[in-house]
């Protein structure tokens, strides 16, 4: 039987913030707790905010007054590393849910300044005792280069995949238009006859019924990370085709075939056209060759609980 390795476990949240991120950061909360450890959710900026709806879900009280000794362990994503303190007598884990984000989005000498600072930043906190956890394969691949390191405690989705005999599947292509919308746009100016529909403005059932629905969901985004929508899509037995790039280039990330990866180049309308044509014609035989990444999305659920054991239980 294993034991909780620290006696409190903070890990640091956006207060009033509900998207990816952040839910990660409360499932984190929750899989511990659920392990037998002593975890709590600690709001930035405000510690008093209430736990959001949305993650009400998850066993996440919070801890108002950040308060850790040497037994205690402090997480928190890439994105408050600024947050942390550099002397701290708690371990402290920095989790990487993403390496691009992180990296200024600013242009020419403000860019490279920015970056050399935020570099200089985590060299800081890995110097003075700090580790590193990381969501991808791609993140950590990139951090290597900084010459991080760490192990990888990934995510899980909260999705329950469709019975069989659900509603015909129609020739659309679902697309998120915050995800690599310039890509897409240049795929819809190729093919006027194609339908492409936006996953905008839908609660989270109605891009459920959307993917039950549709053939194909597309990302041409930069995968910062191992995004939550191929996956889901995955899941509720729509065909991904992704670009390869970022976290969707690594096959430890996103197992799928190459065919559904495109390379972002000038032939892309070309191979992209061919492509839907086939999967539209034949879906069931794409369905089933994209089993190995339902499979996969299907266990991260007991991946994430085994990787949680090995890096907060003894």
């Amino acid at each position: 039987m294993t034991t909780c390795a620290y006696g409190k476990i903070a890990v640091l949240a956006p207060s009033g913030v509900q998207t990816g991120g952040p839910e990660l950061l409360h499932q984190l909360v929750h899989e511990i707790r659920r392990q037998g450890g002593d975890a709590y959710i600690h709001y930035v900026p405000d510690p008093e905010a209430p736990v959001p709806e949305r993650y009400r879900v998850y066993d996440t009280p919070p801890m108002k007054e950040l308060k850790l000794g040497k037994n205690d362990c402090l997480v928190g994503p890439e994105t408050m590393v600024r947050q942390f303190p550099l002397f701290s007598k708690a371990e402290r884990f920095i989790w990487w849910l993403s390496f691009d984000f992180f990296l200024s989005q600013r242009s020419g000498a403000k860019r490279i300044a920015a970056n050399t600072y935020k570099r200089s930043l985590v060299k800081a906190q890995t110097l003075s005792g700090t580790r590193h956890l990381f969501q991808s394969h791609y993140a950590r691949n990139c951090l290597e280069r900084w010459g991080v390191s760490g192990g990888i405690l990934s995510d899980y989705l909260s999705v329950v995949p469709p019975q069989s005999g659900g509603p015909a599947r129609e020739d659309i292509i679902l697309y998120n238009p915050k995800k690599g919308l310039p890509i897409t746009e240049r795929l819809q100016h190729a093919h006027p006859g194609l339908t492409f529909k936006p996953i905008i403005n839908m609660t989270k059932a109605e891009v459920e019924d959307a993917f039950s629905r549709a053939k194909i969901y597309i990302d041409f985004g930069e995968h910062p990370g191992k995004d939550r929508l191929p996956r889901e899509a995955a899941s509720l037995g729509t065909v991904v085709i992704a670009g390869r790039r970022g976290s969707a280039a690594f096959a430890e990330d996103m197992p799928l075939q190459d065919q559904y990866k495109l390379a972002i180049d000038p032939s892309l309308e070309q191979r992209f056209g061919k492509l839907v044509g086939e999967v539209f014609g034949d879906f069931d035989t794409h369905f089933a060759a994209q089993a190995p990444y339902r499979d996969f999305v299907s266990g991260e659920r007991e991946m994430f609980s085994q990787q949680v054991r090995e890096t907060f239980f003894r």
